[in-house]
């Protein structure tokens, strides 16, 4: 990366509530860093148009704890408290950086269009993968246990939502996916990671704040 800086839980904004060691905070760490990667080497390419439509399921992707799927409140939260945020304390540093009078870098400006566009599709319809749905998950973990890193070729196979800030309970199907024609059964049973947890802790430390 840029200047050999780290993905740490350190630069995660809001993530002071998570454990450095904890398995929450491997999996956020993991997740930033396969996504981190994948930028890299597309930006080695000079071709980012490739790696857009894989960057965003890299890293939910890699945010899977096991092959279990998620309840819809969790990988909402999973989109609203980590993915959307997962710019800001660069922003942040960036925004500190800068000195009276200069212009916003080009890092800087990309970043914050980044984030602009991705809040606004929050407030319309996120389009993310169906870590819902079991046999997805049970595959999508079977990539992770094997070590595949996710090709174009894997992101057709996936089922996609679109899910949105203020209609909890509302979920579109935006692409149906061959998950279903894979014989893959009903998954594994249980549910996945809580992500909600971010959140909470988030609430109670702003109250311990004030």
């Amino acid at each position: 990366m840029p200047g050999n800086r780290k993905i740490t839980l350190k630069n995660i904004k809001g993530r002071d509530g998570v454990h450095p060691g904890s398995r929450k905070a491997g999996q956020i760490t993991r997740a930033h860093l396969r996504a981190a990667k994948l930028q890299k080497q597309a930006k080695t390419r000079k071709d980012l148009k490739i790696a857009k439509p894989v960057f965003r399921p890299t890293f939910f992707h890699h945010a899977l704890s096991g092959p279990q799927p998620l309840s819809l409140p969790s990988l909402r939260a999973l989109v609203s408290d980590v993915y959307l945020t997962r710019n800001d304390k660069r922003i942040e540093e960036l925004e500190a950086e800068r000195r009276p009078g200069r212009p916003k870098t080009k890092e800087h400006m990309e970043l914050e269009e980044n984030r602009r566009i991705e809040h606004a599709e929050w407030e319309t319809g996120f389009e993310v993968i169906n870590l819902t749905d079991a046999p997805t998950t049970r595959l999508m973990w079977s990539w992770l246990e094997n070590g595949t890193d996710m090709q174009h070729s894997h992101v057709d196979l996936l089922p996609f939502i679109r899910i949105a800030k203020d209609t909890p309970d509302v979920v579109v199907v935006s692409k149906p996916g061959k998950v279903g024609n894979m014989g893959l059964g009903n998954g594994v049973e249980g549910e996945g990671e809580d992500w909600t947890s971010i959140s909470k802790e988030d609430q109670e430390d702003e109250k311990m704040v004030a």
